[in-house]
Formats: C-alpha cells, sequence, structure tokens
C-alpha cells in the first residue's frame, strides 16, 4: 500500500529536501505550512494553514496516513525574538496535530532534537537519557515530545536530531557545518568560538532518509539521529583542509552546549548513514548561495525578527511623534522622546541642493519608515497603496510640515509611498528604517512625483 504523507512544516529547511526525497520513493506526499517566514518562495505546492488552528488543519490530517510534524519555530536565537509565538507553535500546535492523530489513528513521526541533551560533556547520551535541556528552544522541544508520547501513546516515533548540515532549497547559513563552510568560501577565514564543544551533525539527506526508513518499518518509540560526533576545533580541521581557509580561535564561548549522541539505536533497525560533514563542505563549496550567506532569508534568526517587527509596527498608522526643545544657559537641546528604535536597522541623512527639487514617491510593502527634520523644514507627504502596481490616484494623501523649530518624528508605516520637499536650503532630513539596504531594494517601488497630483508640493501663499 502506497502511503498518503504529510509534512507539516514542510516549506522550512528539512521539510523542503524531504518532500523531494519522499517523491523519489513513488509515494503520495503534500505539505501543510503556515508560510510564517513570507519574505521566502516556497520551493513546493503547499496548503496553507497554521497548526495553532485545530479546525484548520482537521480535515488535512485525517486525508493522510502518517503525519510528518516539522512544524516549530528553530533555533534558541529565532524563539527568543517572540517567546510567546514559539510557545504557541512549538507546544500548543503541537498538541493539535497530536491530538487529531491520536483520535483519528494516524501515525505521527515527530521531529524532535538532541538539543533537549543539554550540556553532557565527555558523555555519550543515548533515548533513556531524559535530558535537562539548557536554552529556551530545547524546553519547547522537550516539552513537544512529553505532549506527543503522553497523547500518541500507541502509536508514535520521535526521532532526536543532531544539528543539521548540507543544501536545501530552502537553505539556511545560521547553523554550524552551513555557516563555517560558506565563511570559508566567501571570506577564506572561519572564527571558533571555544572549541572544545562536542556535537552531533547529520546530514540533512540522511535526516530524510531516516524519516523514509521509519515510515518504510513503521518504527515506534524514540530514536537518536546522527551521523559523526565532532568538536568544533575538528569540525574547523575538516572545513579547513578542504577549502584551505585561515582558521581563528577564540576563547569566548556563547553557546555552551557540549554532548556527544549515540545512534546504535537507530543502526539496529537497519539503517545506515550515508553522507558526510566532507560531502556538506564540497556541496556547499561549489553552491552559488554560499556567497550569499550573509542575506537575510538564510538566517532563521533574523526572519523571526522580520515577523515581529511586521506584527508590532505593521498595523500601525501614519502618525506624528512629539518632541520639543530645551533650552538653557548651556543651549539648545532637541528632543523626541517617545521615540522607541526597536525594529530599526539602518539611518540615512539627505540633502537637496535645491528647494525646487522633490523626492517622490517611494513605496514599500514591507519598510517601515521614521522621518526627522535635523536641520530646516520639509513637506512629507504619505499615501496608503492599495495596489502596488497602479495605485487608486484618488487616496488621501497625508501632507505634514516638519521643522527643526518644532522637532517631531513622522512615522510611515508599510505599504505607504512617501516623498518630501525641502522648504530651505541646507534642510538635512534623517530617515530611520526598519529594512536593511538588502530588503529595501527589493521591496521599493517608485511612482512620479504628481502621481497624486501637483498640490501635493505646493506653498499657500498667505
Amino acid at each position: 500500500m502506497t502511503p498518503n504523507v504529510l509534512l507539516v512544516g514542510g516549506l522550512g529547511y528539512i521539510g523542503s529536501v524531504l518532500y523531494d526525497i519522499i517523491k523519489e520513493e513513488g509515494w503520495n506526499v503534500e505539505i501543510l505550512d503556515n508560510h510564517l517566514y513570507k519574505e521566502l518562495e516556497p520551493p513546493n505546492v503547499f496548503t496553507e494553514a497554521d497548526t495553532r488552528n485545530k479546525e484548520a488543519i482537521k480535515k488535512i490530517i485525517q486525508n493522510h496516513d502518517v503525519i510528518v510534524n516539522l512544524a516549530a519555530v528553530v533555533g534558541d536565537p529565532a524563539c527568543l525574538i517572540d517567546t510567546n509565538l514559539a510557545i504557541d507553535i512549538n507546544c500548543i500546535g503541537t498538541r493539535h496535530v497530536a491530538e487529531i492523530c491520536n483520535k483519528y489513528d494516524k501515525k505521527i513521526i515527530h521531529i524532535s532534537t538532541c538539543s533537549i541533551y543539554g550540556s553532557e560533556p565527555n558523555v555519550i547520551v543515548s533515548e533513556e537519557n531524559e535530558g535537562f535541556p539548557i536554552d529556551f528552544y530545547g524546553q519547547t522541544k522537550y516539552t513537544q515530545e512529553r505532549i506527543v508520547r503522553d497523547i500518541c501513546s500507541k502509536d508514535f516515533c520521535i526521532l532526536r536530531l543532531g544539528t543539521a548540515y548540507g543544501l536545501s532549497p530552502r537553505m539556511r547559513y545560521d547553523l554550524v557545518v552551513n555557516a563555517f563552510a560558506a565563511r570559508a568560501v566567501k571570506y577564506n577565514k572561519i572564527m571558533v568560538f571555544g572549541g572544545e564543544q562536542e556535537r552531533p551533525f547529520v546530514h540533512i539527506r540522511d535526516i530524510s532518509r531516516a524519516i523514509v526508513h521509519a515510515i518504510k518499518i513503521n518504527l515506534n518509540g524514540i530514536y537518536n539521529v546522527r551521523g559523526e560526533n565532532l568538536s568544533l576545533l575538528k569540525l574547523s580541521e575538516i572545513v579547513k583542509e578542504i577549502t584551505n581557509c585561515q582558521v581563528e580561535i577564540n576563547k569566548n564561548i556563547a553557546d555552551k552546549r557540549s554532548y556527544m549522541v549515540d545512534s546504535s539505536k537507530l543502526l539496529k533497525t537497519g539503517f545506515e548513514f550515508k553522507f558526510t560533514v566532507s560531502d556538506a563542505i564540497e556541496e556547499i563549496r561549489n553552491s552559488p548561495t554560499a556567497l550569499e550567506m550573509h542575506k537575510g532569508v538564510y538566517s532563521n534568526l533574523k526572519l523571526a525578527e522580520s515577523v515581529y517587527i511586521a506584527k508590532n509596527i505593521g498595523m500601525r498608522e501614519v502618525r506624528l511623534i512629539p518632541g520639543g526643545i530645551a533650552i538653557d544657559d548651556r543651549g539648545c537641546l532637541n528632543f523626541a522622546n517617545d521615540f522607541n528604535f526597536y525594529g530599526v536597522k539602518r539611518f540615512y541623512q539627505v540633502q537637496n541642493f535645491s528647494t525646487s527639487t522633490i523626492r517622490a514617491f517611494h513605496g514599500h510593502l514591507k519598510e517601515a519608515k521614521y522621518i526627522y527634520v535635523a536641520k530646516g523644514s520639509a513637506i512629507v507627504a504619505a499615501v496608503e497603496i492599495d495596489d502596488i502596481k497602479s495605485p487608486s490616484k484618488n487616496k488621501q494623501v497625508n501632507r505634514f510640515i516638519l521643522s527643526d523649530k518644532k522637532p517631531q518624528v513622522l512615522f510611515i508605516p508599510p505599504k505607504y509611498a512617501n516623498g518630501f520637499r525641502p522648504l530651505e536650503e541646507d534642510t538635512r532630513i534623517l530617515f530611520f528604517s526598519t529594512s536593511s539596504l538588502e530588503e529595501s531594494k527589493g521591496d521599493d517601488y517608485r511612482f512620479s512625483v504628481d502621481y497624486w497630483g501637483k498640490e501635493v508640493w505646493e506653498v499657500e501663499n498667505r
């Protein structure tokens, strides 16, 4: 019988590889994902639904035989950006999946992590070790395991993965092997913090093969999935041997996790690991994405930051943040005390050579801006964009006069176009943006200066 497999959270780093490997088996496979990181272009067809909404996922799960639960905010840095979101997705979402699987007798293969072992230096840990996670992400995965074991006690398989590595259509360069390899290619140098920490590593294709193996033989219970135990120092030596890069050692240790993992239980079921760290380094060395490793789409932390900023800034309206001027015998101080810098990634100052020059209109779907006139005065206009390709011309234009004589910060949210005209010579305007320069380049839409009428920029004689 050909199984119908559902990959919950299947648009991620692992799911994007697993999907193709399952297809190679000739099985039916579908993806359910909430597409949390909107910046990413999904590599495969998927059904958009969120595990936090139990009713939304129930019918989809009912139509499949095996449910592979990959859904999670992954990595401690990403989880710490919004701990409530991480708890909701990692724990409440997993509970919903487990309850539906139990109710309708569906096989659940839950993807966990060896991070739950915390720090166990000089000890090779096996599945009998309950673990003691020392980071927030590990704690959410530890909770996930308890949920799956308690609810699906009759039919579950939990795979505790070592640190994943290797190429994926949804690539990550915030994983240590991938990061080392890409830095060696891009900068010809890698930095090792500490070096003595031991970690279990596993190639992403072996992870996918282990999941397929679990489905084929109807595996039950908990299994470690680890290809190699290596110290970070040994890992750096392998990278150096292949790429001839420089290695620098920094004795400061940011991540204190250190543990080695035993995978003999999985091997006894007939599984074999086929890929090594060296294989992945060769693959990454020849991948064009290695030279782009700095881009935010390759980092779960940066993607999580974008989600948090969008949630907290994206729904705000255009508004003026009041400021003031304090003067005493020492001089003059301009201030805006209610201005919160959270989410700002860069700033730039603009100075036009002429008061007749108008810079307009720049539109952004994701980027928000704070505008402050440091010297002189200017007309600043902002208009909501209802259609990025052809915005309505009858939309209300918000027009503001900003001046250094009356300090204020103007907030312009995403999905607005903005522009300005200086009213005095040597006017200087500061812009604070929630997008990096790279992100802004892909989110920049231009409209003519008179798209919403010439009167926007006119000064009325009184």
